[in-house]
């Protein structure tokens, strides 16, 4: 083998390299991506759910059927906006408690239920496989 031929594979091997190390970076960086638009919806909706707690809070004590229309639609369009972007609430009320998705802020003797939650103070939400925020509940024990 000459020496020229010897440089020519050396450097075709270089380039494919460099090829394979450019494309690996190309599909870290798409996924780096991803993940950092992924990371600022769920910011997003998660600033967002103390304004539904609130709308929530609202409906209850509005006697005016009128008024009270018209925040259950703007409660409707934030409702199917989280619909949207696959929120979930968390299932609570009667379920087992899961310290993964229930945060237990109170406790009550009552055999019957135990170890399942009996009331819930604030919903919990998640989004896919993440947990935006744990419903904060009240166990049996």
């Amino acid at each position: 083998m000459s020496e020229e031929f010897k440089k020519i594979e050396e450097y075709k091997d270089i380039t494919l390299r460099l090829q394979a190390e450019f494309s690996n970076y190309r599909k870290r960086n798409q996924y780096s991506v991803m993940n950092a638009r992924v990371d600022g919806n769920n910011d997003i909706i998660e600033a967002l759910l103390p304004i539904l707690d609130n709308f929530e809070r609202g409906l209850e004590v509005i006697s005016d059927d009128k008024i009270k229309g018209g925040v259950e639609l703007i409660y409707k369009q934030l409702s199917d906006l989280l619909v949207k972007y696959e929120v979930q609430e968390i299932k609570a009320l009667g379920e087992e408690f899961n310290p993964n998705l229930h945060h237990a802020v109170a406790q009550v003797e009552d055999t019957d239920n135990e170890n399942k939650v009996v009331a819930v103070f604030q919903k919990g939400y998640k989004r896919k496989d993440k947990i935006l925020r744990p419903a904060m509940v009240k166990v049996a024990k």
